[in-house]
């Protein structure tokens, strides 16, 4: 007896990982293959929320699973790049996807997983191109899936032999109300331990096919997984915004709502599906013949009949989490940096955190641009502006925070299985936000010069101070062009940036000709000489570290 369990026990374990390794491998098979047309996916859920549904069934086919695209949403959520709207129709549409997904093990085909596992695994190891890797990648996880699938089906078989299990199952039986429910909590409770759904589903697919459960106990695990998968989405939006705390907790009041209705509804959703199953692969009387593909069907009819249900009530949901989760009126007052952009729940997803980071850097350009101007504003004003002055010192900490930030999160992506794009990608990115936090230093260092003038109520001549503000204001209309230039893509003006660069660099050794000139025929204070000198040659590298960061385009 002991040998049998033992023994079922490695065949089931050996099968779950390998189903499970399966599902990561076609995972991230299909989203090297996605690439960044991952992120225009997502962006189009911006339009409507049914677009959003069909985004959310989209993105989960790619990422084949909906606790992930939950994180996902979640992720976009707390960055702001998604209302929670938008994010709740994603949510609904994640729900769908992933039982579509289901659909592939009902194909007759498992036996021949080990056969795909076999050719594929060479293509992986080795094709020369990306395209080919990435595409035996998904192929050899399909593979691994059914393999898997196959493996625990074998391991259950035992199990219709021991009296002590047949004893236990009995004991669920779902076909009345208290019965049913308790299995509903059982599933949930143990898809929330294991953070699987995918797990729940192959063990209740494999128990099934043995026809150690009946048909109304897979339905009730089923629906327990839907609940318990939500877990995933709860723990990542641990210290996130409020507003990403209030997508993670629709997706839990979505599903909660779903199943509930349908357990109190039991009896007259097993028989309608049940027969539906009978009549759809002609098995009118007797066990069920599939029992995968009743168990792929249940999954589908759920989750479209609760997202039809609960559609028209997508504002309600919002409401409702939106008073569950109120906005605190402290949160209103930190004034203290946090990256908006970097969300550590979508870094196993290269491509789409790379596109989050790129987001970020972004925003450390636009702190540059309103440090010039800020800059600027203290340079040509006579009278001192304390709060102004205190903020550019301010940003350049924040900037600093900004790029430690960029630097550890690009980084933990460029260690992952990555493609040589992917890569590229990453360490321009890198060494853009490096240059933005060089600008940042620079514009500091020309606040602190111009400021040991204003500390010892001296000031510059007017001539040297209209210099260095038009220095001030060149380097400012240039950070905007590097910007525009950034936002586009536009690797053809990289070589006008350069011109550029050149020609303000130009103006700056004029300007200090002109003084050297002006030194020769009055006296000047060398410390106020030394000041202009300095501030001068600040204003000349923060246009070579901006044009640094327009070069990283085309190298």
């Amino acid at each position: 007896m002991n040998s049998v369990i033992f023994t079922m026990f490695q065949q089931v374990l050996a099968g779950l990982g390998i189903f499970l390794l399966g599902m990561r491998f076609m995972s991230d098979g299909m989203q090297a293959l996605a690439g960044s047309k991952l992120n225009n996916l997502v962006g189009a859920a911006t339009s409507s929320r049914l677009r959003a549904i069909l985004v959310g069934i989209g993105v989960t086919l790619v990422l084949q699973s909906s606790s992930a695209s939950t994180v996902m949403v979640v992720g976009f959520v707390n960055s702001g790049l998604m209302s929670l709207i938008q994010a709740i129709g994603v949510i609904f549409g994640s729900n769908i996807g992933t039982t579509l997904s289901l659909w592939f093990l009902t194909l007759n085909i498992a036996k021949y997983g080990p056969l795909l596992i076999g050719i594929t695994v060479f293509f992986f190891i080795f094709a020369k191109k990306e395209k080919y890797r990435n595409t035996a990648m998904a192929v050899l996880g399909l593979g691994m899936l059914f393999f898997g699938l196959e493996l625990m089906s074998g391991g259950f078989k035992p199990l219709q032999e021991i009296p002590e299990i047949k004893e236990v199952i009995s004991g669920l039986d779902a076909t009345h109300l208290i019965g049913f429910t308790k299995v509903v909590i059982i599933s949930m409770i143990f898809t929330a331990v294991v953070q699987s759904s995918a797990a729940v589903t192959g063990i209740t697919i494999g128990l099934a096919a043995n026809n150690i459960i009946d048909y109304p106990t897979s339905v009730a695990i089923i629906l327990g997984s839907n609940v318990g998968t939500c877990a995933t989405a709860v723990l990542a939006c641990i210290g996130t915004s409020r507003n990403a705390v209030r997508a993670a907790l629709a997706h839990m009041v979505f599903n909660i709502i779903g199943v509930a209705i349908v357990t109190l509804l039991h009896s007259p959703f097993v028989e309608y599906s049940e027969r539906m199953v009978r009549f759809i692969t002609q098995n009118p009387v007797g066990e069920l013949k599939n029992p995968k593909f009743a168990v792929a069907w249940t999954h589908t009819v759920f989750n479209i009949l609760n997202t039809t249900v609960m559609y028209p009530f997508m504002r309600v949901l919002e409401r409702i989490v939106t008073l569950l989760v109120p906005v605190r009126k402290e949160e209103e007052k930190i004034k203290t940096y946090t990256p908006k952009y970097l969300d550590r729940n979508l870094m196993h997803q290269a491509n789409l955190a790379l596109g989050f980071a790129k987001r970020e850097i972004a925003v450390m350009g636009e702190m540059c641009q309103q440090m010039l101007e800020d800059l600027c504003t203290v340079i040509g004003t006579e009278e001192r502006d304390e709060l102004l002055e205190e903020g550019i010192l301010k940003a350049e900490e924040n900037l600093d925070i900004a790029q430690r930030e960029v630097l550890e999160y690009v980084t933990a992506i460029l260690y992952g299985n990555i493609t040589h794009a992917t890569a590229a990608q990453g360490r321009r990115l890198i060494k853009q936000a490096d240059e933005f936090e060089s600008v940042s230093d620079h514009a500091r260092n020309v606040l602190e010069a111009f400021l040991k003038i204003r500390n010892a109520n001296e000031t510059l001549t007017e001539e040297a101070t209209n210099e260095e503000l038009d220095l001030c204001r060149k380097a400012k209309t240039y950070c905007d062009d590097i910007m525009d230039i950034l936002a586009k893509n536009d690797k053809k003006r990289v070589e006008w940036a350069q011109k550029q660069c050149a020609e303000i660099n130009e103006t700056a050794r004029h300007y200090r000709d002109r003084h050297m000139e002006r030194l020769a025929v009055s006296c000047t204070e060398p410390v106020k000489s030394l000041i202009y000198s300095d501030m001068l040659n600040g204003f000349r590298r923060v246009v070579d570290h901006l044009l640094n960061v327009a070069e990283t385009l085309v190298d």
